[in-house]
């Protein structure tokens, strides 16, 4: 058994390193030796940035992210591998090699779900969380706006659900063209008339309901300016320390429309008392079985090449649909 890992740290802004730490797996732990890890593109490159909010408390949820968000520090929560009794697990834990949780904190995986699909778990939980959010109804239209990794798994579910008509925003033409191939009717938010194309694609009503996953607050503005009369945004980005500059003053106040915050840390209300994660983890699982996400896989790096890929997402975003670390 190894005594060693190798663990990614966030030094400063846009400062990555690889560091050996000694492990001490203890008592009621359970050691993991990692396959795949996954970069979260939007909560990661805040840290990577430099833009998060400086002495923000971690989720509380994951033991492996605890304390005080300031750096130096290790980040990420997207792992899978094995376990010495070869066991496939998830893991809500940062890029490292090795590893050492509670059973009760690794989420076992179906023999016939590929590292290479099961790594998108933590993103598919939040699209299942943002789907129970919406709670969409069946006939109406919803507009998804970003087409990254969390917007195509909710662009996907919603497409294969056939609840509602689903219509997609984002600048990137590479995402655009996936979420095409789920049936989705993609715009460019850049291109002029695009208000005047979801009137005339919702009969000159608006879209029932918006969902922002772009961590954009341009986008969010296009989802408040975009919906029918009692609408309602689901904001699903998290901005960090970034200012949002939102106009309230016509569609918002005058459509009595609505923006509520979607956030996967836990079950919101409407749900608690007959839900919980791990009803919802099942739930995830299960998408991910129907959807394969594997094809979205666009770059693999080695983790002692972690500031490389870091690089690519910080300068150009447009080239990836989701960048994965191998150990």
């Amino acid at each position: 058994m190894a005594d060693h890992a190798r663990a990614l740290w966030f030094t400063a802004p846009k400062t990555v390193e690889i560091r050996r730490e000694e492990i001490v797996p203890g008592p009621g732990k359970v050691l993991v030796t990692s396959k795949l890890m996954g970069i979260s593109h939007g909560t990661e490159m805040l840290f990577y940035q430099g833009t998060f909010p400086e002495q923000l408390k971690t989720d509380e949820t994951l033991s492996a992210l605890s304390g005080s968000l300031g750096y130096p520090m290790k980040y990420g929560y997207i792992n899978v591998g094995v376990t010495e009794e070869a066991h496939r697990v998830f893991a809500f834990y940062p890029h490292q090699d090795i590893f050492a949780l509670p059973p009760g904190e690794l989420i076992g995986l179906p023999d016939d779900l590929s590292f290479e699909d099961a790594v998108f778990l933590a993103h598919m939980e939040t699209a299942v969380s943002i789907i129970q959010d919406l709670n969409p109804v069946l006939g109406e239209s919803v507009l998804l706006l970003g087409q990254g990794t969390v917007g195509l798994l909710t662009a996907g579910v919603l497409a294969r659900s056939g609840t509602v008509e689903v219509y997609t925003a984002d600048p990137v033409s590479l995402r655009r063209r996936a979420s095409e191939e789920l049936g989705c009717r993609a715009f460019n938010p850049d291109s002029d008339g695009l208000q005047k194309q979801l009137l005339d694609a919702t009969d000159g009503r608006g879209v029932d309901a918006a969902v922002n996953v772009s961590g954009s607050w341009k986008a969010l503005q296009l989802a408040v300016d975009s919906l029918c009369v009692e609408g309602t945004v689901i904001e699903a980005s998290w901005y960090g320390s970034k200012t949002v500059h939102l106009d309230l003053g016509e569609a918002f106040h005058r459509k009595r429309l609505q923006i509520v915050a979607s956030q996967v840390s836990n079950i919101g209300a409407p749900l608690a008392r007959r839900w919980d994660k791990k009803r919802r983890m099942a739930v995830a699982i299960h998408w991910l079985g129907l959807l394969r996400p594997s094809r979205y896989i666009t770059d693999v790096y080695s983790l002692s090449e972690a500031a490389e890929a870091y690089r690519l997402l910080d300068e150009h975003p447009e080239r990836t649909l989701q960048v994965v670390l191998k150990p």
